[in-house]
Formats: C-alpha cells, sequence, structure tokens
C-alpha cells in the first residue's frame, strides 16, 4: 500500500506524534485551508462573507441549505489503528481507491502531474501538505489508519464513499439511548421524524443536515462501536464552519467571528498578530480571529443506566449538546494560549462588560 505518511518512525510517533497530536496538527491544517483560505477566497470574488450567528450553535437549530462557492469543503476519517473489515460495508475502502500513484493517476490524473511520488511524506513535509490540500478537493472522504500496529498514521485510501440507510442510522442511536425498543416507528411517524432530527443534533449538525454532514455523523457513529479512537472532520459550503468528531462525548466547531480589537486585548491578546486573521483600523474596528466552541452530550443523550427503564417524552424535546467551552485560538502556527472569549453570551471572560 503506497500511502504519504504522517510519519516515518513509529517509534518517535509514540512520543512527539502521538495520535493526539496528528489530529491537533491536522485540524490546524485544515482551519488554515477551510477557514482562512475560504475567507480569502470570498475576499477575492468581492463577495460578503456569511460569519456565523449566535442562533446557529443552538441545539438543534436549522440553518439555511445554501451553499457557498467560494467555501471549501473536507471529509476526513482518522483512526488510531486500522479500520475494522466488517466496516468496509458501510465505509467503502477497497483497493481500488487505495491512495497509490496508479489510482491517483486514474482517478485525479491532474494531482499525479503536479505532485512528488507520495511514498514516505511527513506530516511536516510540505510535499506532504500540498498532497493533502490537492486531495481536500474530491470528492467523497478521505482516510487515514494504521496498517498494522507499530505502523504510522497514514493516508490510506481516497474516493472513500460513507453508505448507510439513514433509518437504520436513527435506529440504532434511538435504541442504544432508550427512546425505542426496536423499531424506528414503534411509536408514529412523527415520533420517527423527530428522532431524526435529534440525531443530527447529537453530532452538531442541523436537523436538515445532507451531504458531508450526514455522512460525517454517520461515520462517527460507525467508528466509535468498532475503533477506540478516532476523528472525524467535516467541513461543508452551508455553514462555513470546520466540525470535528471524535470517541469523546464531545462535538468541536470552528468558525470565523468577527471581533472588535479592544475586546482581544480585554481578553488576553498580547499581540494580535497572533490571532487576527484580518482587521479593521483603531480599537473599535472589528477584527476577524478563529473561534472554537466545544460541545458535549447533555443526559437527554447519554444511554440509561438501566435497560429496563423508559424514557421520557420530555427527553426528546430538551437539548442534547450544551456548550462546555468558548475560545479565540490563535493562527495556525503561532504558538500562543488560547483565549477564553465568551461569544455566545457576549460577555468577556467570565462575567466582564458586554461588547
Amino acid at each position: 500500500m503506497a500511502t504519504a505518511s504522517v510519519s516515518s518512525d513509529a517509534t518517535i510517533e509514540d512520543s512527539a506524534s502521538s495520535f493526539a497530536a496528528i489530529r491537533d496538527n491536522l485540524c490546524e491544517f485544515l482551519i488554515q485551508a477551510t477557514l482562512i483560505e475560504s475567507y480569502h477566497s470570498f475576499l477575492r470574488h468581492a463577495k460578503p462573507y456569511p460569519f456565523t450567528a449566535r442562533e446557529s450553535l443552538q441545539s438543534g437549530a436549522s440553518m439555511a441549505s445554501f451553499e457557498h462557492p467560494f467555501q471549501r469543503s473536507a471529509l476526513i476519517l482518522m483512526v488510531d489503528g486500522a479500520l475494522p473489515a466488517n466496516l468496509r460495508k458501510h465505509i467503502r475502502f477497497r483497493r481500488a481507491n487505495e491512495l497509490s500513484a496508479d489510482n491517483l493517476s486514474r482517478l485525479a490524473p491532474e494531482i499525479t502531474a503536479e505532485l512528488a511520488p507520495l511514498d514516505g511524506l511527513a506530516m511536516q513535509d510540505a510535499s506532504f501538505r500540498a498532497l493533502l490540500d490537492r486531495l481536500l478537493d474530491l470528492d467523497y472522504a478521505l482516510l487515514m489508519q494504521r496498517s498494522s500496529v507499530s505502523s504510522p498514521i497514514a493516508f490510506s485510501h481516497m474516493h472513500v464513499k460513507v453508505e448507510r440507510l439513514t433509518d437504520n442510522a436513527v435506529r440504532v442511536l434511538a435504541r442504544d439511548l432508550g427512546y425505542i425498543r426496536r423499531t424506528l416507528y414503534e411509536n408514529g411517524e412523527t415520533y420517527a421524524q423527530a428522532l431524526e432530527q435529534k440525531f443530527f443534533e447529537y453530532f452538531g449538525f442541523a436537523a436538515n443536515a445532507s451531504g458531508r454532514k450526514c455522512a460525517a455523523a454517520m461515520a462517527a457513529q460507525l467508528l466509535s462501536a468498532d475503533v477506540f479512537r478516532f476523528a472525524v472532520f467535516a467541513a461543508c459550503q452551508e455553514d462555513c464552519r470546520l466540525t470535528m468528531l471524535d470517541d469523546t462525548e464531545s462535538v468541536t466547531h470552528h468558525h470565523l467571528l468577527r471581533v472588535k480589537t479592544k475586546v482581544l486585548r480585554a481578553i488576553g491578546a498580547k499581540d494580535l498578530k497572533d490571532y487576527v486573521i484580518d482587521s479593521g483600523a483603531g480599537e473599535n474596528k472589528e477584527s476577524v480571529v478563529c473561534y472554537r466552541v466545544r460541545l458535549r452530550r447533555t443526559a437527554a443523550a447519554q444511554p440509561l443506566l438501566s435497560e429496563s427503564s423508559v424514557r421520557s417524552d420530555i427527553d426528546l424535546q430538551q437539548p442534547w449538546l450544551e456548550i462546555t467551552e468558548q475560545t479565540v485560538l490563535p493562527l495556525p502556527g503561532h504558538h500562543a494560549p488560547a483565549l477564553f472569549y465568551d461569544w455566545v453570551g457576549d460577555r468577556i471572560g467570565s462575567g466582564g462588560a458586554p461588547r
């Protein structure tokens, strides 16, 4: 299997390039590629950037389905190990879409002609980042995994399809959480529709999610049942945000915000160059920064302690996610601390003055 390796030395990976470190490096790359570069693409085309509204972070909120053509998309599945063979039915990783020079020449000849050979590329290599940057524009997902226990995490497949009936995915989650006993429609169609909306809320997406968001949610569900440690990254043209789902009870969103310069200083930005993507003049002008919000699943989205217990319908009306952390992130490649910023509450720090 010819792959673009994230590390060429498994012993080094155990320390400096652990799964968490690789995941964080990949996340930083995607912030640059899907958020910051997309922002500049909007500017180059003289189009207003669709900044996120606070209301969109409300658990289960619906969102407009308009696709912004200047927003880059991405879908990457990363697992700490080899993907179990039993998942091939739903996550299509086969020899025909393995990341090899022959397959790349067949599926994306324009990329092969521009890039160096695939073998032996490390995450820090410019050639690796150039390859990843081009692969993001391909349809479907990219898969990163280990070929063996001692092997480094590597890009193994491209054009990876995630295929599963929505009803089956919703039924499994609803059953596991105790909202149904056996079948999705046992409590009627209206109840089943509500469960489908909560399914997407569980993974941090709007009730009308589709495309890459739907694939990301289903991939995360499948991986959580069979993989010890994983991360799924999804960036979509509808909401201009980067979402990470992993093996924890958290959902992480990244998107761009406009924040006044004086607010950035008030929350601890010593050097604005570490945080600002684009800025206006003066303290009262707004700067564009990268914002990260982490959410965790509430009690209504947790399995019941006893299989014999019965869920209340009230739990289906409760939020399934709650915000646990809000921060302004330093720019990729800048070594500066993340800054706490309660954007949803529109306050500085813990109880500071309104913006």
